[in-house]
């Protein structure tokens, strides 16, 4: 559906009412920089992205963009809208209050709400930011387009059932109570089957509890054992007990832990990705505060830096997770080994502090262990679990080995029974722990299998929007490759298309032959002004699929980066390829604009330019003329010399476009002279051939424009005087300006009729080797030279 008005009102740039007047049609609208061009976009962009403006996302213009939507001088009693009307009366309005809450109401038939901005919307800096983007943001800005959202939406319900049965069975935490048991069990039995330890608890229990045989379970039996073996432990006397302490000390094992965490540290140290430890405990944190986002629109992720919507931070954090899925199971294992660590120097701790050892702990703080005793009271325990280093490694190794070694050499002096019974008591408590995770074994497994069935069941889904996308994509290739080659007519760089990674199965990248050589990438070869081509063919291809429901496409400031060739070229394609669509351009190129003005057609095409902006309180103003010398007037007060220097730049931009359209014979001059004429060079012959050529007809009859020449003369005789001096020196007065500017304006002026509004060069007969506007009123007789 076409557009027919926009109007801001104390929206951005503008002030009381600044009416975009379409009239349904396609338009090119001028205006130099900072003149509120983009405010008509920003209107459109905010209805699209749900109240959010891009370019505005930063810790500067508030919660709601408030401080950067609204006007800064908006009058009290005045309220800040825009009102989108379109072809067949249906009228969009959007109002919003001070703190930058808004609502929309809408008459008629046409919504917005299905609209999508990136086919929409093309800015400068978005021109070359779909090759830019990873390939996994490209699949998000086509997947739309593909007509695969159900089935993406499907597949992504898939994940997040698999991630919701991960989280309510306790999966991670399951694996790491599993990882530590099966730990203990190492150390405990080396390569032990659950058989032989079965056979070891029988044994044990003969030896123990000879007269209770009746048990035949092996967790039973554990149970007895742990019980009995416990409640001997309790009658032993002080000094057993003084034994069984340094016994418990002795036997953690800190260098073992130690060893495992620095080998966990090597192989994380071997990412090439710098700080990788950090980010992984990033990734592992962020899911916790994702609730607390939702009035943000936006937030650098914490993992890579990057701003991404909130919305779409928790699938980013899962392809985060995907990228590092060894690193992070090896970062798991290293927190279950820190944890352990940890454990055990609280078991020290605690063990140290007891009644039992007091005597012996006492002479130690002042004896050869002081330093060591008081750096563990001192050691913050906590605090090693989230942010220890080797450092502390170190440290821990210095301070902590030579208690434990104390500790065991005392212990060694135990009576053989005691020592017998201890060992025995720790065989049963592992094996207790191993036969009983029997269960959570089968917990694991049965969650395990389920998770595996959806992600099943999501491949398979995937798989068919590969294959369904795959050949959508193709027939956007062709249409890419079409465009480019009219752009870049001739030129070797082909073979342009898009393509699905085989590694992935949410991305999509772009492919290219560079003089006959094969990339992956353009970024690999092309330089800014190409890609910035082809980002245009991109999104013109992406548009072009959307032809049928006839929505506008907006195109702001996008040829910033191309050279006057390639641009040029732009009318072509957009002729070619989009003749029955409503574009919408916008441009601070003045020389553009013109050549725009020139060369499309008036039938489908308007053409508007924008005053210079002044002030928040006077806003966005349109031009009554399409010229563009309004630009040149806003520096008459500031510097006259300016202004008349970009009068006579306008000459020189709209005179030669004119003067090919009229077939003008311009003499040849050597190499660069031929292309560098100025407005007068132009003038002279305007002058010279307009006597016989450029005629009005006056009463039924076609007459020399005697006013016209006069005008040239004027105007030619002004550029030598005052234009050229205001272009080299700095003694042009205001008047002097004043009146170049005018006489300027009213030259170019006589082109176009004054009775059908056509420029004279509107039709042409070619048989009568003539151009002549729509009515015919005026003709130049280029046939008569």
């Amino acid at each position: 559906m076409r557009i027919d008005a926009i109007e801001l009102i104390w929206f951005r740039g503008a002030a009381d009412l600044a009416r975009l007047d379409l009239r349904k049609k396609s338009m090119v609208i001028y205006g130099e920089n900072a003149s509120g061009k983009s405010s008509f976009v920003d209107a459109i962009e905010y209805v699209l992205n749900d109240g959010r403006i891009g370019h505005l996302v930063h810790e500067y213009s508030g919660k709601r963009q408030e401080k950067g939507i609204l006007n800064t001088h908006i009058p009290d009693a005045k309220q800040t809208e825009f009102r989108i009307k379109f072809a067949d009366g249906s009228l969009l309005t959007t109002n919003i209050e001070r703190n930058g809450k808004s609502s929309v109401n809408s008459t008629g038939t046409v919504s917005m709400g299905d609209w999508d901005y990136r086919r929409t919307v093309l800015r400068q800096d978005e021109v070359a930011e779909f090759i830019r983007c990873r390939k996994g943001e490209k699949y998000s800005a086509l997947l739309p387009l593909l007509g695969l959202d159900q089935l993406e939406m499907v597949a992504e319900n898939l994940r997040q059932l698999g991630k919701s049965v991960t989280q309510e069975s306790k999966l991670v935490e399951m694996k790491t109570k599993l990882n530590l048991i099966e730990n203990r069990r190492s150390e405990a039995f080396g390569t032990y089957n659950n058989y032989k330890l079965e056979e070891k608890i029988e044994a044990l229990h003969k030896k123990y509890r000879a007269a209770h045989t009746t048990m035949k379970m092996p967790l039973d039996r554990c149970r007895d054992l742990e019980s009995f073996l416990s409640s001997r432990v309790k009658q032993f006397s002080k000094e057993q007990k003084k034994y069984t302490i340094f016994r418990d000390i002795a036997d953690t094992n800190l260098i073992g832990y130690i060893k495992t965490i620095r080998s966990h540290n090597n192989e994380l140290t071997g990412s090439v990705e710098s700080l990788i430890s950090e980010k992984l405990e990033v990734i592992e944190q962020t899911s916790t505060f994702l609730d607390k986002l939702e009035d943000e629109k936006e937030i650098p992720c914490p993992a890579c830096g990057r701003v991404i919507p909130v919305r779409d931070l928790e699938e980013h954090i899962e392809s985060e997770k995907e990228r590092f899925e060894e690193m992070i199971a090896t970062f798991r294992k290293r927190k279950t080994s820190i944890n352990t660590l940890c454990d055990k120097i609280n078991l020290i701790k605690s063990s140290l502090a007891k009644t039992e050892i007091k005597e012996w702990s006492d002479l130690q703080i002042k004896g050869p262990l002081k330093e060591k005793l008081s750096f563990l009271d001192e050691l913050n325990i906590e605090k090693l679990r989230s942010s220890l280093v080797e450092d502390d490694l170190k440290i821990i190794e210095e301070k902590l080995q030579p208690i434990i070694d104390e500790t065991d050499l005392i212990s060694k002096d135990a009576p053989s029974e005691i020592d017998e019974l201890l060992a025995d008591k720790k065989i049963v408590e592992v094996c207790k722990e191993i036969i009983d995770s029997k269960g959570l074994v089968l917990e694991k497994q049965n969650a395990e299998a389920l998770i595996s069935f959806i992600q099943s069941m999501e491949n398979g889904i995937r798989n068919e929007i590969r294959v369904q996308s795959q050949k959508i994509i193709d027939e956007i290739s062709i249409d890419i490759e079409a465009m480019w080659d009219i752009l870049h007519p001739g030129e070797l760089v082909e073979g342009i298309r898009l393509y699905v990674p085989e590694e992935s199965d949410k991305a999509i990248d772009v492919k290219l032959k560079f003089h006959g050589v094969d990339q992956d990438s353009p970024r690999l070869t092309l330089s800014e002004s190409y890609r910035n081509s082809l980002g245009l063919c991109i999104f013109l291809a992406m548009a072009k699929r959307e032809a049928s429901s006839d929505r506008p496409l907006f195109l702001d400031d996008v040829v910033v980066s191309l050279d006057r060739n390639h641009r040029g070229m732009i009318v072509e394609l957009l002729e070619k390829k989009f003749d029955d669509r409503q574009l919408i351009i916008f441009t601070h190129d003045r020389e553009w604009y013109t050549e725009l003005r020139h060369l499309l057609d008036a039938t489908n095409w308007s053409f508007k330019v924008l005053m210079p902006w002044e002030s928040p309180k006077i806003g966005i103003r349109f031009s009554e003329k399409s010229s563009t010398f309004d630009d040149a007037r806003a520096l008459l007060n500031k510097s006259p010399d300016s202004a008349g220097n970009t009068a006579r730049k306008i000459m020189d931009i709209e005179l030669p476009l004119r003067a090919e359209r009229l077939k003008l014979l311009m003499p040849y001059q050597h190499r660069e002279k031929n292309d560098h004429r100025m407005a007068h060079d132009f003038l002279q012959r305007l002058i010279s051939d307009g006597q016989k050529c450029f005629m009005k007809k006056v009463d039924g009859n076609h007459c020399p424009f005697e006013d016209a020449i006069e005008a040239f003369r004027e105007a030619g005789r002004l550029i030598l005087a005052w234009g050229n001096r205001a272009s080299h020196t700095f003694d042009v007065k205001r008047n002097e300006a004043i009146k170049l500017i005018d006489v300027c304006e009213e030259a170019l002026g006589f082109f176009e009729c004054e009775n059908c509004r056509k420029p004279v060069h509107k039709l042409e007969d070619k048989s009568a080797e003539l151009v002549q506007c729509q009515c015919g009123k005026l003709r130049w007789r280029y046939g008569k030279i």
